[in-house]
């Protein structure tokens, strides 16, 4: 494809560059006072604030690309790989979310050795650390870089060989905005970006809309296309595979208790309050409103594009067909945009890690405050270089998807765990972590589960279950039962830890009091856990009814009944409202429990 772009593309890309610099170097001051200031911003973010980096965060250059390989490939209905984990972040609404400010760490890693005691616990929070740093972030880095030299390739028609330096340039951007703004820097540059990327997206929708003759057009010549599987536009996941729907479940769930980068920003919140709002803004944009322009594109270029090489790339090429020269620069800024907010957040969030729980923790405790902040934009290299090594040396984003899904699952109910049982111990958590790691390179190493697997679930000779798409549920729900029960059996056949320290972790936590009943009765004093178990969960249904008539009465409004749609999105509205209203009295029942500002 030849590049087809003008002066003014140009501008539109130099100047999104420019401006998120520009945002970065007015923080530079304040952000460089201390550590606190650099990765948590001061504890000062607003909940608007929070949350619209939190969108903009996840909305990476990849999502779009991700989301129309699924609209092509399998229809709207698989989109719920994306949708699933608003099931989790609406459980962070309503209980997670409050309790991570209050808790007032550093990073989430700070949380095991509240959680735990002794030299094992240090060991665990430095392992986490690393292991967040160093493996899981760099991971993330390189599917968002990889979707980059997508864009590279089919919007700016640059050769393979030479995509690489226009990626270079970008992340270079992305480092400098964390470098210098720290966290500030990277949060409002991040509201920038966010409202730049889904203006951009949203017209390019509407172009696409408009090229193909319009929505009841798009339809009609979806419905005739007898060997896609989406034809009907069915929106709900009932005709989904049995291991599909686990993945979705699992990974929904697992998000609930929200840590890396979604904690780092709820504890930068100003108070609980904020941090609860800042989860239902990001919650509300991501899941329900930001994704429908990918999809309507994703249609439209089923219409306009039948037939293509790689499905991903189908979002690019509709950016170059539908738009005008002139406006095909802004929707390219717009997709460097999401990549700048989501990689620059990257880098921070990881250099918190390096610094907070093993540079300080482990290795130098009495540097001045500026010392740790000159030393944390090093680490911040540290994390763009192992992020690009994994870009380089991977093959797809489908591939890293796959790895992170199965490696980051393993410890989805420890997670839960930590917070709502008090037998859980420093031992079953680390059993948990080594034992995850073994599943991990088991299956998809030396493919140990294989043949065992296939057994179980009849499969033939010719789909392997450690590395078949399909079965990624699967392979999730078999690292969750192993490691679950390695974790559980050896919490249980080791000493709990000490009743002092859970004293201690129960006053500052203020879990749910079903799984804390022994170190209730220990403490000799009336325990309120802020929020009641059935009030928590009623809140949980009301607002996962509000964001799921959302993301389905759009959908309804744009390609079903108009009378559904504007049903559902009363009723979300309503639901909605409702949803705010509790929030706002469990924040007054907290004021009341701690007598003071938590």
């Amino acid at each position: 494809m030849q590049n087809s772009l003008i002066w003014i593309d140009y501008i539109s890309i130099i100047g999104v560059l420019a401006i998120s610099i520009g945002i970065a170097l007015y923080f530079t001051k304040s952000g460089g006072e201390s550590m606190e200031s650099f990765f948590v911003s001061g504890r000062s973010l607003h909940w608007l604030a929070a949350g619209a980096s939190l969108a903009a965060t996840s909305f990476a250059a990849d999502t779009p690309l991700w989301v129309t390989s699924l609209v092509r490939e399998k229809g709207i209905q698989y989109v719920w790989q994306f949708w699933g984990p608003f099931v989790g972040s609406v459980l962070t609404v309503v209980y997670f979310g409050r309790r991570w400010r209050r808790m007032a760490f550093l990073t989430d890693v700070e949380f095991i050795e509240t959680r735990y005691g002794g030299g094992c616990a240090k060991l665990l929070r430095g392992w986490s650390g690393a292991f967040g740093a160093l493996i899981i972030c760099p991971l993330i880095c390189g599917w968002v870089i990889k979707a980059m030299e997508t864009i590279s390739t089919e919007a700016l028609g640059l050769p393979d060989d030479k995509r690489i330096y226009a990626t270079i340039a970008v992340v270079a951007v992305g480092i400098a905005v964390s470098v210098f703004g720290g966290l500030s820097g990277v949060v409002y540059a991040d509201f920038f970006q966010l409202v730049l990327a889904t203006l951009g997206t949203i017209l390019l929708a509407v172009m696409a809309v408009i090229a193909v003759g319009g929505l009841d057009v798009l339809v009609e010549r979806l419905g005739a296309m007898g060997s896609w599987a989406g034809k009907d536009l069915s929106m709900m996941p009932a005709k989904l595979p049995l291991w599909d729907m686990i993945t979705f479940i699992v990974v929904g769930l697992g998000v609930a208790t929200s840590g890396g980068y979604n904690a780092q920003r709820l504890l930068a919140c100003r108070d609980s309050r904020h941090a609860s709002g800042a989860q239902l803004l990001h919650t509300i944009l991501y899941y329900a409103l930001m994704p429908w322009p990918w999809i309507i594109v994703a249609l439209c270029s089923m219409v306009l594009i039948p037939e293509i090489a790689k499905a991903d790339a189908a979002y690019p090429k509709m950016m170059m067909m539908v738009l005008p020269s002139g406006m095909r620069g802004l929707l390219i800024a717009a997709m460097l945009a999401a990549f700048l907010s989501t990689i620059s957040t990257l880098f921070n969030w990881g250099a918190s890690y390096i610094m907070n729980d093993i540079f300080r923790r482990f290795i130098k405790q009495d540097c001045s405050e500026r010392t740790y902040v000159v030393i944390s934009r090093v680490a911040t290299l540290l994390i763009a270089t192992a992020g690009a090594v994994v870009a380089l040396t991977a093959d797809s984003i489908q591939q890293l998807l796959v790895i992170f899904y199965v490696l980051g699952s393993g410890g989805f109910l420890i997670n839960f765990m930590q917070w709502m049982w008090w037998r859980m111990n420093r031992f079953g958590a680390v059993a948990g972590f080594l034992s995850g790691w073994g599943v991990v390179i088991a299956m998809l190493f030396f493919k140990a589960f294989d043949r065992p697997m296939a057994w179980i679930l009849k499969l033939p000779d010719t789909v392997p279950f450690s590395t078949d798409e399909s079965l990624t549920g699967a392979r999730i729900a078999l690292a969750i039962l192993l490691v679950t029960i390695c974790s559980v059996t050896v919490a249980l056949l080791t000493p709990p830890e000490p009743m002092e320290n859970l004293k201690k972790f129960l006053l500052k936590a203020r879990p749910f009091s079903f799984g804390w009943k022994p170190v209730i009765r220990a403490l000799g004093e009336p325990y309120d856990a802020v929020e009641d178990f059935g009030r928590t969960m009623f809140s949980w249904l009301i607002c996962l009814v509000s964001v799921f008539a959302l993301i389905q009465g759009i959908g309804e409004l744009l390609i079903g009944s108009r009378w559904i749609g504007c049903g559902l999105v009363v009723l979300s509205g309503l639901t909605f409202w409702w949803t705010y209203r509790r929030l706002q009295q469990d924040y007054a029942h907290e004021l009341k429990a701690y007598g003071r500002h938590p």
